[in-house]
């Protein structure tokens, strides 16, 4: 079993199906554009099928960012929330390291996951996202 992590932001007329069995947390863009980070266990192999399942099945995709664990390295870190306030911090350059960041971050109680996500296309960093639920 594989595990993921991503943002995604989609077209708000779409309801989230009833039978939708990923863990998600859900905010609304200022755009009417419907934003939720998305994270749970898959049987994808990689984040192309992810996203092709998605596109097929759910909604209409705006922008995406996954983060899946036979591509990027990913830590989903064991979580109990009441709330599901959900905020994302990215670090960027040529030399981050994840175990650095991942060390910095981990003992935090409102760290979610830690995870690799695509090179920044404007700079051509690393990045790594931490992503907190509060």
């Amino acid at each position: 079993m594989n595990t993921f992590a991503w943002n995604i932001t989609l077209k708000i007329n779409n309801k989230i199906p009833s039978d939708f069995w990923y863990d998600y947390i859900e905010s609304l863009s200022i755009d009417w554009w419907k934003n939720l980070f998305i994270f749970w266990e898959t049987e994808f192999k990689t984040s192309e099928e992810l996203l092709d399942f998605f596109k097929q099945n759910l909604w209409e995709i705006k922008n995406y960012d996954i983060s899946i664990s036979t591509e990027d390295k990913i830590d989903l870190l064991p979580y109990d929330y009441e709330e599901w306030i959900y905020e994302v911090v990215s670090f960027q350059w040529e030399q981050i390291d994840f175990n650095e960041i991942k060390t910095r971050f981990e003992e935090h109680d409102a760290i979610f996951s830690i995870r690799e996500a695509e090179k920044s296309e404007k700079f051509w960093n690393r990045v790594i996202k931490v992503d907190f639920v509060y």
